[in-house]
Formats: C-alpha cells, sequence, structure tokens
C-alpha cells in the first residue's frame, strides 16, 4: 500500500516519492516494512511528514577525569541547591567522582565501591545518597561538599520508660559498650523537677525570678517566688521551667544539673539556695560515627560505694544499614534493597532507621534471585528483580508502626540493569531481555516491536556481565520529548557486524537512532548517560565516551553525519541492465557544501547514484543513476547519507526514467 499522500507506483514506470516519514523498522524485513518506514535511521528525527530533521553532533570533550581509564560503570544526575552534578564511579579502581555541569570541575568524592552494584539517588535537592555493598554515604546533605558515612551511624536516641528521679547535682557517668561502631556518641538531658528551699536569704520580693545557673544549662531551671517574710527572706517559690541540663557523655564522673547554690535573680536579693530533684526527660545524637549494630542500650548511671545505680537507659538506634545494592527516596522515606531485603528509613530522615522506620523480606518465588533495583515515580514505588516487578504504595503510620500495600506487577518481565529505569511521561521505562518496556502504572507494555532487530542484536558489555542494554533517559530533539536507550550493537544493518555503541528513540509510536560521534572516537565508546533539566527544563544528554563527559545533541555543534534506508519498494516488474533509473532529494541547505551520497538500493545490490549538475542548492538535488543492478531486479530503495549543512529533508523519490526503458529489447 502506498503512503498517503505519496505517488509509489510499480510497473514498466515505477515512481516512489517518500515524505509520509515514520519510525524505523528493523523487525520486518526491508521488503516488507510500511512504505513510509524507515529501513534505518539514524541521526535524523522524523518529525512529521515531509519533515526529518538531522540533529546536531555533540559537544567537545566537557570533562576529562584523567586519573581513570575507560568508560565509568555507574553514573547518576543529581541537583544541589539550584546546581546540577553528574555522578560517575569506575568499577576498576572503586573511585567516584562529582562533576559540576556548570563549570564542569571534577571532585574526587569517594573509594573503595565494588564492581558494578553501586547505587545512588538524590535526596530533596540537598545531595546525593550512595549505596553500595561496602557502606552507604551521603554526599553533601549532613555537610556541603563533603561526604559523611551513614553505614551503621548512630541514628536515633530515645529514652526508656520510667528514668528515676535523683537530687540536682549528682555526678554521673555514661556506660555504654556497643558490639561494634566508632565515633559515635550519645547524650541525655535532665530538667528539674522540684525544688525546696534552703537557705531563705534577704532582700527578696514577690514576683522574682530566679534562675539556677550552675550545671553549664543549655537553658536555666526557673523559680519564681510566691512570698517572702522579713527582710525579704523567702517563704514561698513556685518552679516554672525546668531547664535543660546536659548529662555525661563518656565514662569520666560529671556532676549533672544545678547544685542549687549558683543563682541569678531578677530582683535585689542573695543569699537564697535550694535543693530538689531532677530526671532524664531526652536523649539525643551528638555524632554519628559508623558501624554500629541496628540497636544498643546506653545507660546513665551513679556510684556508692563499689555500686553502680542507673537513672536512665537509652535506646540508641543505628540505620543498620551496612551495605546495598539499590536505593530511592519514596513518601519521604528512603529505601534501600540488599538481597532480597528492603529497609525504610523513619519519616523525613535518610538516616535513621529507628522510630517508624523499619524492613521487610520478599520470600515469594516470583522474585527470581534478588532485588535489582528501587524506583520511585507515579506514587508508586517499583520493585524490580530479574524478571518481576512489584508496586509499593499506601505509606501509612499506626500506633508507631508503618504499613504499606504491596502487589506484584508482573512475574515475567523485570530487568537486570538498573540503569536502564527511567520516567518517561506518567509511566517509567525499562530492559528486559525481550526488549524495552514501558510500565504505566500496574501495566507493562513491549514498545520495542518496531526494532527487535536491534534486540536480537545487542552486544554482551565487555566487563563480561549481562547487561547489553546500559543507560536508559529521556532527552528532547526538536521539541520531542524522546525515551533513549544506549546500548552496544552488533552492527549488521550498517556496519557488517561490527560492534559500536547507539542511541536508540522512541517518541509518539515511532522509533529513530543516534550515535554521538565519529566512528574513530565516540562513535564506539559511549558507554554511560544521564539526563539533566537544563535552562527551562529541557531534558538534556550528558554522555560519557571513555574518561570525558560530552553533551549529546549539542545546539552550538554542527550537525551530526546522518544515514537513512528506505524500504525495498516493490517496482512490480524486474528492471533490465543500462535501464535508466533517477532519484532525488529535497530539503533545505544552510550553506553550499553537498555532502549528500545517495545510492539506489535493490534485493541483491547497490550502487551509488551520479550527481546531475546543481541549479539551485535550496531546491534540493536530483540524480540520474545508471546500472543500479547486475541483472532484472523487482525492488528498489534508497539510502542516503547527509550533509552537515543539510537542515531539513523533505522528499526522496525514485523512477524510472520513461524513454529509456527496455531500450536492450
Amino acid at each position: 500500500m502506498a503512503a498517503r499522500g505519496a505517488s509509489n507506483v510499480g510497473g514498466q514506470n515505477p515512481e516512489f516519492i517518500w515524505r509520509e516519514f515514520a519510525g524505523l523498522n528493523v523487525l520486518d524485513g526491508r521488503e516488507a516494512i510500511n512504505d513510509n518506514e524507515f529501513a534505518w535511521c539514524e541521526n535524523a528525527i522524523p518529525i512529521a511528514s515531509a519533515k526529518l530533521l538531522p540533529v546536531n553532533g555533540p559537544s567537545s570533550a566537557l570533562a576529562t577525569v584523567s586519573t581513570e581509564t575507560g568508560s565509568p560503570s555507574y553514573v547518576k544526575n543529581f541537583n544541589v541547591a539550584g546546581t546540577d552534578y553528574c555522578f560517575a564511579v569506575w568499577a576498576a579502581t572503586g573511585n567516584g567522582y562529582v562533576v559540576n555541569l556548570s563549570t564542569f570541575a571534577i571532585t574526587a568524592m569517594i573509594t573503595g565501591l565494588t564492581s558494578g552494584k553501586t547505587s545512588a539517588t538524590q535526596y530533596s535537592n540537598q545531595g546525593l545518597l550512595i549505596i553500595d555493598p561496602t557502606g552507604y554515604w551521603d554526599w553533601s546533605v549532613t555537610t556541603p561538599n563533603t561526604l559523611t558515612p551513614q553505614n551503621g551511624s548512630l541514628a536515633f536516641a530515645t529514652l526508656q520508660p520510667g528514668p528515676l528521679t535523683l537530687a540536682m547535682g549528682t555526678s554521673l557517668q555514661q556506660h555504654y559498650v556497643p558490639a561494634s561502631g566508632t565515633g559515635g556518641s550519645y547524650q541525655t538531658d535532665y530538667e528539674v523537677t522540684n525544688v525546696t528551699i534552703n537557705a531563705a536569704g534577704t532582700g527578696y520580693a514577690v514576683g522574682d525570678t530566679i534562675n539556677l545557673t550552675d550545671g553549664n544549662p543549655i537553658t536555666s531551671a526557673q523559680i519564681v517566688v510566691a512570698s517572702v517574710g522579713v527582710a525579704g527572706a523567702i517563704t514561698g517559690i513556685t518552679l516554672t521551667a525546668g531547664g535543660e541540663y546536659p548529662g555525661p557523655t563518656s565514662g569520666t564522673f560529671v556532676q549533672v544539673g544545678p547544685t542549687g547554690n549558683v543563682t541569678s535573680t531578677t530582683g535585689a536579693g542573695t543569699g537564697a539556695t535550694f535543693t530538689g530533684h531532677m530526671v532524664a526527660y531526652q536523649a539525643t545524637i551528638l555524632t554519628r560515627g559508623t558501624g554500629y549494630p541496628a540497636l544498643s542500650i546506653g545507660l546513665d548511671r551513679y556510684q556508692v560505694g563499689a555500686l553502680f545505680f542507673t537513672v536512665a537507659a537509652v535506646n540508641v538506634t543505628s540505620s543498620g544499614v551496612i551495605g546495598g545494592t539499590a536505593i530511592a527516596v519514596y513518601a519521604g522515606r528512603v529505601w534501600i534493597a540488599f538481597g532480597r531485603t528492603v529497609y525504610f528509613t523513619d519519616i523525613n530522615s535518610y538516616n535513621s532507621f529507628g522510630g517508624v522506620g523499619g524492613s521487610f523480606f520478599i520470600p515469594e518465588s516470583y522474585l527470581h534471585n534478588n532485588v535489582t533495583a528501587l524506583f520511585a515515580a507515579n506514587n508508586y514505588l517499583y520493585i524490580f528483580g530479574d524478571t518481576s516487578i512489584d508496586a509499593l504504595s499506601n505509606v501509612t503510620v499506626a500506633a508507631g508502626i508503618t504499613s504499606f500495600s504491596r502487589i506484584n506487577v508482573t512475574a515475567s518481565v523485570g530487568t537486570s540493569t538498573p540503569t536502564s529505569v527511567f520516567a518517561y511521561y506518567r509511566a517509567i521505562c525499562f530492559y528486559h531481555a525481550s526488549g524495552f518496556y514501558l510500565l504505566a502504572g500496574a501495566t507493562p507494555e513491549k514498545i520495542s516491536d518496531k526494532i527487535s532487530g536491534l534486540i536480537q542484536n545487542l552486544a554482551v558489555a565487555s566487563q563480561g556481565t549481562d547487561i547489553p542494554a546500559a543507560y536508559g533517559c529521556e532527552v528532547q530533539v526538536a521539541g520531542e520529548l524522546c525515551a533513549t536507550f544506549l546500548f552496544n550493537l552488533n552492527d549488521v544493518f550498517t556496519q557488517g557486524g561490527a560492534s559500536r555503541t547507539i542511541f536508540a528513540l522512541f517518541f509518539r509510536n515511532r522509533w529513530w537512532t543516534a550515535t554521538l560521534g565519529s566512528a574513530s572516537n565516540l562513535y564506539f565508546l559511549t558507554q554511560a548517560m544521564i539526563s539533566v533539566p537544563v535552562l527551562v527544563g529541557v531534558a538534556t544528554i550528558y554522555a560519557w565516551a571513555t574518561n570525558s563527559l560530552y553533551r549529546a545533541f549539542n545546539p552550538a555543534s554542527a550537525l551530526a553525519s546522518w544515514l537513512i534506508k528506505s524500504k525495498l519498494w516493490d517496482a512490480g516488474a524486474p528492471t533490465h541492465d543500462k535501464q535508466s533509473i533517477n532519484a532525488a532529494i529535497a530539503g533545505t541547505w544552510s550553506g553550499t557544501n553537498v555532502g549528500v551520497t545517495l545510492n539506489v538500493d535493490t534485493e541483491i545490490n547497490t550502487e551509488p547514484a551520479v550527481i546531475s549538475p546543481l541549479t539551485s542548492v535550496t531546491a534540493g538535488y536530483h540524480f540520474n543513476a545508471s546500472a543500479a543492478n547486475n541483472g532484472g531486479t523487482q525492488y528498489l530503495g534508497l539510502t542516503a547519507t547527509g550533509s552537515t549543512d543539510m537542515t531539513q529533508i523533505n522528499m526522496l523519490a525514485l523512477r524510472g526514467k520513461s524513454g529509456d526503458r527496455d531500450k536492450l529489447q
């Protein structure tokens, strides 16, 4: 069937006019694809009818990590207070770096990461959270521009019920013996609960406020004079504020709380002293440290002779997370996966797994191996396995316990490639060994049927692991938001089976392909990418080729070399030797560089067209082709490679020249 609006006619005078540009189809044979589909489309986006736009090439190298060789094994974009960054990890060395995407300054950030298992996520717009089997860290969240370990860090301290009342000014020590961990500390705070007059003093007036200022208070306990006697001696008092007095921080005995002998007053009185009691009312973490067990017990105690008496017991909770392989932020919490267990933090915390934090284990058999990825989007937390996806939602807290619903979306497809998972409009996209999928809500849909030929020829990554489809993200090209996958391809379509890296892009049910650069360098070396919304939210790809970072589809760069192949159209009758065939291309040029090569293809051969004299660059080109085949063939098609001056392709055409047919009969 001819394309709508095209003049595709077989027979003695075959004529094919191609301007209804649709997407790539490498599922069907070249003779069987639709008249308006591409047998190949590289570095040109099929926007609409008569509007095929060559795309810009990459920028020059924006940043180079000279201390590393090869491409990074993991990259992630994140934002801190309006500035975008790229986090890049090299598995070979275990080193991680931060690249500022405004200045392109490089900062060495972390060492000791494991091969191929690192995951990271943005936290608010404060910084980056990093999980790896070797640990858990934040960068710029706890402290600006600083890496802070959070693996087993002290996160939460709570008093056990029923702390004892003790006399003000008692000397206390802290007794805390964790099974492991270093650098962490906590402190209990005390408040005064009652006071009595020890010495009445003189010169006081009703309403005077007396502050108990010894004991290094954060805030002082306050006493208001309720009644006075002769010479202003205090006869009655009211305790209006208990104050806040810090407890011990180590095994050294220190006096805690006021003695009642050092005071200040708002009036003229002097000499009053007080006795009273205090009680522990809160506990806080001072320093977090690393490597602590999930729960330890700290004691504040005093000593009488050889005996120790506990006045306050504190539950000291660490993150409980020593490492992991996937991380996401969802419902105000951080979720971390390690094996088949998912941990989650307390509300609005990235490092406290106490409180209403917790964990759950996935025993179901549909999770074939372990959790491979976590991804939050569309009010769900998606939990990926190699061949399964769960959707977690409806996170609530009741009676101090977190609950949620978790349903299995599919037990057939998942991903072994966490970096292929990304958001696209109201859905997420991901790679599975059977193709590329779009998951909207709870329904996965395969979107790669038309490019199944590419999926069948994905090349296994160089490190020998089963991750041929390395990365996915979105990018805006010519105003269209495209879902984009980057992978290694054994290119049997244009390169005779040679392996190279390629972008496959999808929008409005159309596929097209792109590359980052020429065959001499970036063509083969692009291995990782991120998407960053620049300026007013334009999704932009930054891609790594070895240890250098480039911007793809860079508006300031020249147009990339492009390659398109039409269908092999059915001419209806065999052509004959020396039969003349005309080919034409129509489009718009921005300069005088011709630079277009046009081949006439048949089912058995391809021949370059001969360029005839040009009369107008902007009006397009007309080509005469002779000997398009070595013997009679029935199918005709076109292969065009592009000029860097050609800004738009409107039409390609091919026809038999009427007066020259059957000359030798």
